[in-house]
């Protein structure tokens, strides 16, 4: 059983956060936190040992601000730090064995959805086989509720089960969502029929409900929020969760060669990053 949370700390204005966010999460479920830099080996490729030293003297200054605010969170956690050279990906998600989370820190502010962030966060979400959260550089004070995507899936399953634990130790609404978009036909302006939007609002609710009624008798003082709604999934649960204090996508492996393939509701999610948002498998 995984006894520590690991967060990859490439910088501390972008890492703050999320140290901050995995420190409370460790301090509520009696975790240690482990916070690790990875100095890209390129650096040691390039034969220039003086950059390499001053490379790691700037990590250790990281490090240790970072410990200094993770105590300020819970004066009590057990922290401990790790710098290696190495592949900042491969090496993290190798390290995430052994964790019972990654969490890695975004640029993102949640507003500007237009800008790209980097792939990081995406890849190290893919190949990871522990639940991952990245977390963006916004402000937490008054948000409120789990959001998480609900189609009936094993996958979506486990993104329940994992929200509904969380919105349990966070004394939170939980707020499921089912969304199904329109389907395109191009060329044509189709106006659906009225039967035929009540009959997928009937079945969304339809998996709405066995979903919940497979978990939530473990969890009774939980409230639960339903949404069933025609739109795209990723709008829509970005936009519930532009309030929310955490959203939970589920993802899936596809093996050695295709395994950085989140899928597309996963992937949509990340980009825009509305919220904290753990993918978990």
């Amino acid at each position: 059983m995984a006894t520590r949370m690991l967060v990859g700390v490439k910088n501390f204005d972008t890492s703050r956060t999320a140290v901050r966010w995995a420190a409370e999460r460790a301090k509520s479920r009696g975790l240690g936190l482990h916070l690790v830099h990875i100095v890209d080996e390129g650096m040691r490729r390039a034969g220039n040992a003086g950059l390499l030293d001053a490379a790691r003297s700037d990590v250790d200054q990281v490090l240790t601000s970072a410990v200094e605010l993770a105590r300020t969170v819970a004066p009590a956690l057990e922290v401990t730090t790790e710098t290696r050279v190495g592949d900042p990906q491969a090496d993290l998600i190798a390290l995430s064995k052994d964790a019972d989370m990654v969490v890695v820190g975004s640029d993102s502010t949640g507003k500007d959805s237009s800008r790209r962030h980097g792939n990081r966060g995406f890849r190290i979400a893919a190949a990871s086989t522990t639940p991952v959260a990245v977390i963006p550089t916004i402000d937490f004070a008054g948000r409120d509720g789990v959001v998480v995507g609900v189609d009936g899936s094993p996958i979506s399953e486990h993104a329940l089960v994992f929200a509904v634990e969380e919105a349990d130790r966070l004394k939170q609404p939980l707020i499921a969502v089912n969304a199904w978009p329109n389907p395109v036909v191009y060329g044509y302006d189709l106006a659906f029929p009225v039967e035929y939007v009540e009959d997928l609002t009937e079945i969304g609710n339809q998996t709405l409900n066995r979903a919940l009624d497979a978990v939530m008798g473990a969890h009774p003082n939980v409230q639960v929020r339903r949404i069933v709604t025609e739109g795209d999934p990723v709008t829509v649960l970005s936009e519930v969760a532009e309030d929310a204090s955490l959203i939970v996508v589920g993802s899936h492996g596809r093996g050695t060669v295709a395994r950085f393939l989140l899928g597309s509701v996963s992937h949509g999610v990340l980009a825009r990053l509305s919220a904290p948002t753990v993918i978990v498998r």
